[in-house]
């Protein structure tokens, strides 16, 4: 048995689900997702992946906690301001789980870390909330042949989706790129952030990343879910790939980051 038996205690409930079972449980514990980003999105995502017993989660954020995260993070905790979101949020990991293997990456994706960021994860997963960094991991994943999940969240309106997922036929779905258009149209640039449709939208994509995990086969390939929690809205979006400008990406390998718009940021100092 790859898990033990306190860990089959601690999991009893979820490996009670009908179809889930130990066998579920024990591939959750072999599986190893990346989250770029701890911030309102990732908070949750990270949290329930966590809590739900994926064997190891790397957290990749250069950010500091501050007060005002407090809303829409509760991963994290007053008394935490300051300190590294990555390494916080790994420690918290260990209360809900004490089974978890969290592995805090004080790194900001640029085109010179992806290939370290992403060697030997199962599955990424970007909270950035942010287009240059969007395009980057998206064409990092592509290169490096990696499934994606990207969500945003703008107020009342959220939006996310499966990138690059392996298909029956040994191809690969849409990536982040064939799905712009769509995802503009949910971008709202107002000033405010509501906590609540943060973690709304976080406990989706992580329950979309488990069923990916563990092998269902509904969920993220050639999907994009747009929200909108003020009417209680939710639309499907089937997504085509477009296999030139994947074969492009392919071949023209990583942007500089003045390419990208990404702003560069000192390295954090441990």
């Amino acid at each position: 048995m790859i898990i033990s038996e306190k860990e089959a205690q601690h999991f009893k409930h979820a490996i009670a689900v009908p179809g889930f079972g130990l066998a579920m449980q024990e591939k959750l514990k072999m599986s190893r997702v990346l989250v770029i980003g701890a911030g309102g999105l990732g908070s949750p995502v990270i949290q329930y992946l966590g809590a739900s017993g994926v064997g190891i989660i790397g957290i990749a954020d250069y950010g500091v906690i501050n007060d005002e995260d407090m809303p829409r993070q509760p991963i994290f905790h007053v008394q935490d301001v300051k300190k590294h979101k990555a390494k916080m949020a790994g420690s918290r990991l260990y209360g809900v789980n004490p089974f978890a293997r969290p592995y805090p990456l004080l790194l900001q994706a640029k085109p010179e870390t992806m290939a370290f960021l992403l060697d030997g994860f199962d599955i990424i997963v970007d909270c950035t909330q942010h287009l240059p960094s969007h395009l980057l991991i998206n064409d990092a994943c592509i290169i490096h042949d990696k499934p994606l999940v990207v969500g945003e969240v703008h107020n009342w309106l959220a939006w996310y989706g499966g990138f690059n997922m392996p298909m029956p036929d040994g191809t690969r779905s849409a990536s982040y790129r064939c799905a712009q258009d769509i995802t503009d149209d949910y971008r709202n640039y107002d000033a405010g952030a509501l906590g609540v449709t943060h973690g709304a939208t976080g406990m989706r994509i992580a329950t979309d990343v488990i069923k990916y995990l563990i092998d269902v086969p509904i969920g993220l390939t050639n999907k994009l879910y747009g929200i909108d929690y003020l009417h209680n809205t939710n639309t499907v979006h089937e997504l085509t790939a477009d296999r030139e400008g994947i074969e492009a990406v392919k071949t023209k390998g990583l942007l500089s980051a003045d390419d990208y718009g990404l702003d560069i940021v000192p390295d954090v100092e441990d």
